[in-house]
C-alpha cells in the first residue's frame, strides 16, 4: 500500500494594493445593485400582497355565506320538528279529551259496578316529622348524599 503524501503549499498569490477609494466604489456598486433588485421585487411583492389579501377576503366571504346557509337549514328543520310536534300534542289533546269524557268515565264505571260513595269521609294526615339538622361528624355525611329530607 501507498501512504499519501502531502504537497507543500504554495503561499497565496499577493494582490496588487487597491486604490484608496476602491472600497467606496465597491460598496457603493453593491448598494447599487441591492436597491436596483429591490426596486424590481418591490412590484412583484405588492402584486402578490393583494393577491393573498383578495384571496382571503374571498375565503372570509364563502365561510360566512357557508355558515348563513347552514344556519338557514338549521332553522328549516327547526320548523319542520315544530310543526310535527304541534300537531302530535293536537292529536294528544284529542286523545285526552275522548278518554275524559263524562259519558265515557260513566259506562266504564258501571261495568267495573261501581258507583258513587254514599257517605263522603275526610282523612286527616298526619304531619309530616321534621328530622333535625345533622351536626357534629353526621354533617360531613349530608356532603355524600343527593336524598333531599
Amino acid at each position: 500500500m501507498i501512504a499519501p503524501e502531502l504537497l507543500p503549499q504554495e503561499p497565496a498569490p499577493r494582490r496588487a494594493p487597491q486604490p484608496r477609494g476602491a472600497d467606496r466604489a465597491r460598496h457603493a456598486t453593491r448598494r447599487r445593485t441591492r436597491r436596483k433588485r429591490l426596486r424590481l421585487q418591490r412590484p412583484v411583492f405588492v402584486v402578490l400582497s393583494l393577491a393573498t389579501l383578495a384571496m382571503m377576503m374571498m375565503l372570509v366571504y364563502v365561510q360566512l355565506t357557508a355558515a348563513v346557509t347552514s344556519t338557514t337549514y338549521k332553522l328549516a328543520q327547526a320548523h319542520r320538528e315544530r310543526a310535527a310536534l304541534l300537531a302530535d300534542s293536537l292529536q294528544n289533546d284529542e286523545t285526552i279529551a275522548q278518554l275524559q269524557a263524562p259519558e265515557r268515565l260513566a259506562a266504564i264505571a258501571g261495568t267495573l259496578r261501581m258507583h258513587d260513595p254514599r257517605v263522603y269521609a275526610v282523612v286527616r294526615l298526619p304531619e309530616p316529622k321534621v328530622h333535625p339538622k345533622p351536626s357534629g361528624l353526621a354533617f360531613f355525611g349530608t356532603w355524600f348524599t343527593t336524598t333531599e329530607r
